[in-house]
């Protein structure tokens, strides 16, 4: 794959950024990749101003016309209230960025800061991706523009270290968007568990709609889409991750927790991640477990295999759809006649109360 590089855009923003150095506020006619806010982005009424300007922004200020930018300059107001998008005005930056081809991996070194975006999918072009970056650095107000793109093989990565082989899925609640780390899901789209990485920003959006128990929307590239539902309530832990300026943040279902469970619960969830020792054995030592709270009748622990052989058989128990960090999961139904199970494998002496 070879470099790829727009050096018509190096050399706009070039001109754009000289400007501001001028102490100029530069405003794009139309979304251009430029990184700056458009004259519609300023969220005032435009009307036509009199020379020498050629728009009023409201009472703000005035915009007017540079042939040589193909943008507008921007003159305030003494006095006035500047818009919101140019109070958090930035001056712009030119950075390279480097595509980890294998592991789909952009890092972006621009001044101090260090951006890093994953699940790029450079099988679309790097026009495509030079593009959907730009766009993204645009949304989150980095002032940092990207034109050249160079491309790494990194084959020391193998395919078992990625959380995901293919494109990593996104959730979105219409406002906000982060990328998943791993899911899981029950057979209705209960959500048992997600965990995310982006802005704080993102984030904490995210967390507020989880919490009110408004459906999410989950996106792979190449699966579609999922509609993903709460349940009553979360658990959660938060990991700044300064070295990529974003965080990453774990939702676990109340369901899925040991404590946290109520004697009313129609269903429990249970959970294995990434790096467990021996997964298969700890979720029939988690699925035993939990029978055990929820039962009124004493169950031993070398019963745990033939039980849960049987309920996964009899359809008490369902696997979770799962992916990421999170490798194993199932959904316990609470409601079903356990003890009516274990009575009649004690017949078939399955299970005995005699210790072997």
């Amino acid at each position: 794959m070879n470099v790829y590089e727009d050096k018509y855009l190096r050399e706009k923003v070039n001109r754009i950024i000289a400007r501001q150095k001028e102490g100029k506020v530069v405003i794009a006619a139309h979304k251009d990749g430029s990184g700056l806010p458009t004259r519609e982005d300023l969220g005032q009424e435009l009307t036509r101003a009199a020379y020498p300007y050629d728009y009023a922004i409201g009472k703000a200020g005035f915009l007017k016309y540079d042939s040589e930018l193909g943008a507008y300059l921007f003159t305030a107001k003494s006095g006035e209230k500047l818009p919101q998008v140019l109070a958090n005005y930035r001056t712009l930056s030119l950075a390279e960025a480097t595509l980890d081809v294998q592991d789909r991996r952009i890092n972006i070194q621009g001044g101090e800061a260090c951006i890093t975006f994953t699940g790029v999918q450079p099988w679309k072009g790097l026009y495509e991706v030079l593009r959907e970056l730009n766009e993204e650095l645009e949304r989150v107000n980095a002032g940092i523009v990207v034109w050249k793109i160079i491309p790494k093989e990194n084959n020391k990565v193998r395919l078992g270290e990625r959380l995901f082989s293919e494109a990593v899925p996104k959730l979105r609640n219409g406002q906000a968007m982060a990328h998943v780390t791993g899911y899981a899901y029950d057979s209705d789209h209960n959500l048992a568990y997600v965990g995310l990485a982006g802005y704080k920003t993102s984030l904490e959006s995210l967390r507020v709609t989880l919490m009110c128990g408004k459906p999410l929307q989950m996106t792979q590239d190449g699966v579609g889409d999922v509609s993903l539902i709460p349940t009553d309530k979360y658990e959660q832990a938060w990991q700044a991750m300064p070295e990529y300026t974003s965080h990453h943040v774990g939702f676990v279902s109340r369901l899925a927790l040991p404590g946290k469970w109520e004697p009313e619960d129609l269903n429990a969830y249970l959970l294995v991640f990434r790096e467990t020792p021996e997964p298969g054995r700890e979720m029939i030592r988690l699925f035993i477990e939990r029978i055990k709270e929820a039962l009124e009748v004493p169950i031993l622990d070398e019963w745990a295999t033939i039980i849960w052989k049987q309920a996964r058989n009899r359809k008490l128990v369902h696997d979770l759809v799962t992916v990421g960090d999170c490798i194993l999961g199932a959904r316990i139904d609470l409601q079903a006649d356990w003890q009516e199970l274990l009575t009649e494998l004690l017949a078939q002496e399955d299970i005995s109360l005699i210790a072997a």
